[in-house]
């Protein structure tokens, strides 16, 4: 495996958290990641690493309970609460075929919410209740990391426009309000003579527009370069993870790099925990090639709603649900 010191960049955002202006400079610096290996790191960014260290401590809280006490909360309709170990099998990949074993992971996710009158409230797809547990500080200490992590992406948007060659403001009315993921993720020790098709979570590329990573110190991501080496993506002290999706990587006719990634848990003694932001457009949005990518290719993708292409790949892959047939 080879050493990602110099594959993953880290950018340093710290000015942009406070002046837009500054979203030419970093801008710059993520056209150059997304064009390469899709990976970067940032530093600099203004989410607490108190408020991170407490997260992942609700992280273990959470995955510590007795099974029949986690799957109270499985995950409804609307793919909000909690999903069981080993209940997730990869059938829908943008790049990959179905996977023949179970992801190696347990995980218990938040959306965006939204409220009981909404007109799409329980009518349409991912628009449905999330599931808050009977711990109270679980519950303030992810609902805050969430607000956290929801606004740093608000605050990456104007260098992500940038990015692609527009105007800092391009991204923002696509993004009024975002769809949002939040995921607790749970990855238990690898067996020793683990099988070589066995992964924490098996080789894929992300679904949306941007992903939002916070991992622990265990190690295990990694990610698939241009060429199709795989190197890993270590802890880096203060840092998040971001990779995009392949709704950015469609906007742009594949000119931003949609990076395959896994994850091997290669310790045998130690649990690994993520939390993963996933940070993607108003489900209404329509996602069509951009004016200044369409002469790669010729435009190789047709237009769809983003809501529509989400809750399909969704829906393929998680099927373990309360109330799916």
């Amino acid at each position: 495996m080879s050493d990602a010191s110099h594959a993953i960049p880290i950018i340093d955002v710290s000015d942009l958290m406070t002046d837009v202006s500054a979203a030419g400079r970093v801008g710059e610096q993520i056209r150059a990641a997304c064009t390469s290996t899709g990976f970067f790191y940032i530093i600099g960014h203004d989410v607490s690493p108190e408020l991170v260290a407490d997260c992942f401590e609700a992280n273990r809280r959470f995955h510590q309970r007795p099974v029949e006490e986690k799957l109270r909360y499985k995950q409804n309709l609307w793919h909000r609460g909690y999903q069981a170990y080993q209940s997730s099998t990869l059938k829908s990949s943008a790049r990959f075929e179905a996977a023949k074993r179970p992801n190696q992971l347990e995980s218990f996710f938040i959306r965006h919410e939204i409220s009981a009158d909404h007109p799409d409230y329980e009518k349409k797809p991912l628009q449905g209740p999330n599931q808050w547990t009977d711990d109270p500080w679980f519950n303030d200490v992810v609902a805050r990391y969430d607000a956290a992590t929801r606004a740093l992406g608000l605050k990456l948007l104007p260098a992500l426009s940038v990015a692609i060659g527009e105007a800092p403001d391009f991204f923002a009315p696509f993004f009024d309000p975002p769809a949002t993921a939040l995921r607790l993720i749970h990855y238990t020790p690898a067996p020793k003579d683990r099988p070589e098709d066995l992964y924490g979570i098996h080789p894929h590329t992300d679904y949306g527009f941007l992903t939002i990573l916070a991992q622990d110190t265990v190690g295990g991501l990694q990610i698939q370069q241009p060429d199709g080496a795989w190197v890993d993506a270590p802890h880096v002290p203060g840092s998040f993870v971001m990779n995009i999706g392949d709704i950015l990587a469609r906007w742009t006719n594949d000119h931003f790099n949609s990076t395959p990634h896994r994850v091997v848990n290669r310790s045998h003694l130690r649990d690994r925990y993520s939390i993963g932001m996933f940070f993607d457009p108003n489900l209404d949005t329509m996602i069509e090639t951009l004016p200044g990518f369409r002469h790669l290719q010729h435009g190789k993708y047709p237009p769809i709603r983003y809501g529509d292409y989400f809750a399909m790949r969704l829906d393929a892959n998680y099927t373990d649900r309360v109330g799916v047939r």
